[in-house]
């Protein structure tokens, strides 16, 4: 719809300007049909932009992208409501509604939410492969692989259409349709690359930013995830041999992480009773699967502090504990995950940066190659083009940007939210110590975000309340009679 005609009036009296935005987006909504997002009471409004698939071609194939509006709950709201950006790249912003609203309440009041289905995910031609046949494949990222080569043939657009800078342009088409003339953004993880990247494409559109775990578009993906997954173990090692009863129960980590690590190099089969079903499943315990089953608990701090008691069991034979682990995260991220989008990101915007340096840098670390490899494996079954060169930088930019990091976090760490601040000139990062992949919902940050985007600026928005954030104790199994 073009809200071009519901916007003259504003030019002739600033004044009305609100006003006027308000009138575009309910002419806009008006349009949208009732819909339920999962783990929301409330009812949304849903609908849909037809955009080129590719943009070299306007008048070639269309894509549909889906979109979802949670309305804002004052009758008379303000006219820049917040997107909401999801992580993977592969997971569908509608999927994760239910699990990130909370943390806008107070936004929502007088602002809309809108969670745009990214190009290949979700309701905005998604691709997806088969489902692993059992529960253990979902965190084995080569049955991940192995699935990509039969999907691919069967994409539903061209893997080549799927990187961030195209998918901006889409995003950009939901806040025209809207009749927003600026937006706040709010991305988490893989979606703060995609808010970098809007922000560098359209920076007049842009109200303020917030960026949850950064993933800068130079970071190299497959190279950073060994660098920053090592660091965060040997943070917990370190947490371990710190705490006296963790060290006495425990004292041996560092050699049995030595020792599974050998074993998975030698290819070693394992039996697991799978943590939700009780059936045994046949493992061959690789480098790569067990990188998936050593990186996914360090994820969240709850789940790291029993990662300890899990090592220990694994050195044992008994890998029940660090599977049930890595299930309980990559399960519920699983069933919204659109595999094929995901290694066409990858492949198009990460692999190709991986020089000798990266590589070499990675090999230094107990996870090695074995992602670069994976990936590298993966890409082989798509084609991509190029990236644009300027995908790559973060220009200086007036926007004021949040930046929040978790101290703990083993794949957006602070040394790249440190380094994306320096670069946009106007922003503030606050790191919060004991916290690992995701801050936005933890103790005071909902209130520190609230702030900062009501004021588009960083006023009062102190990051003290975050450093309080405690770790998690470590566990301690209950001792048998």
């Amino acid at each position: 719809m073009d809200n071009t005609r519901l916007l003259i009036p504003c030019l002739a009296a600033l004044a009305l300007l609100a006003g006027c935005e308000r009138l575009g987006g309910d002419a806009a909504r008006a349009a949208l049909e009732p819909c339920r997002l999962p783990g929301l009471e409330r009812e949304a409004r849903c609908g849909t932009v037809s955009v080129p698939a590719d943009p070299t071609a306007p008048d070639g194939k269309k894509v549909e992208v889906r979109y979802a509006v949670l309305p804002a709950l004052a009758r008379i709201k303000l006219g820049d409501p917040v997107f909401v950006l999801a992580g993977g790249p592969g997971q569908a912003a509608t999927g994760v509604a239910g699990q990130v609203a909370p943390i806008f309440d107070k936004l929502n009041a007088r602002r809309d939410l809108v969670f745009v289905d990214q190009r290949g995910t979700g309701g905005s031609a998604a691709f997806t492969c088969p489902q692993p046949a059992a529960d253990l494949d979902e965190f084995d990222p080569q049955r991940a692989v192995e699935r990509l080569a039969d999907c691919a043939r069967n994409a539903p657009l061209e893997p080549a259409l799927l990187p961030t800078w195209i998918a901006t342009r889409d995003l950009e088409a939901v806040r025209a349709a809207l009749g927003a003339s600026q937006i706040n953004l709010w991305g988490a993880s893989y979606g703060t690359r995609a808010a970098l990247d809007y922000l560098r494409q359209y920076p007049q559109r842009v109200r303020s930013v917030v960026l949850d775990g950064v993933a800068p578009p130079d970071m190299a993906l497959p190279a950073a995830m060994s660098v920053d997954a090592d660091a965060a173990l040997e943070a917990a090692l370190a947490r371990c041999e710190a705490d006296p009863a963790c060290r006495a129960r425990y004292p041996n980590l560092r050699a049995t992480v030595a020792r599974l690590l050998t074993e998975a190099e030698r290819g070693q089969r394992i039996t697991v009773a799978d943590p939700l079903t009780g059936r045994p499943q046949q493992l061959a315990l690789s480098p790569t699967l067990l990188a998936a089953l050593l990186r996914a608990p360090l994820y969240a701090p709850s789940f790291a502090a029993t990662l300890p008691y899990a090592l220990a069991e694994a050195g044992a034979g008994r890998f029940e504990p660090l599977a049930a682990l890595a299930l309980g995260l990559s399960g519920p991220v699983s069933r919204n995950f659109a595999e094929g989008m995901h290694f066409a990101v990858v492949c198009a915007e990460d692999l190709p940066r991986i020089d000798a340096a990266a590589r070499a840098q990675a090999a230094a670390t107990r996870f090695g190659t074995t992602m670069i490899e994976l990936y590298a494996q993966a890409c082989g079954a798509l084609r991509m083009g190029p990236v644009p060169a300027e995908f790559y930088t973060v220009p200086p930019s007036g926007v004021p940007v949040l930046i929040l990091s978790g101290g703990a976090d083993p794949a957006t760490p602070p040394r790249h939210g440190e380094v994306v601040a320096g670069r946009l000139g106007n922003a503030r990062h606050l790191i919060a110590p004991q916290l690992g992949h995701g801050v936005s919902g933890a103790g005071c940050a909902p209130e520190l975000i609230a702030r900062f985007v009501r004021q588009a600026s960083f006023d009062g928005v102190d990051g003290a309340c975050l450093q309080q954030i405690p770790a998690p104790t470590v566990f301690q199994p209950v001792s048998r009679p």
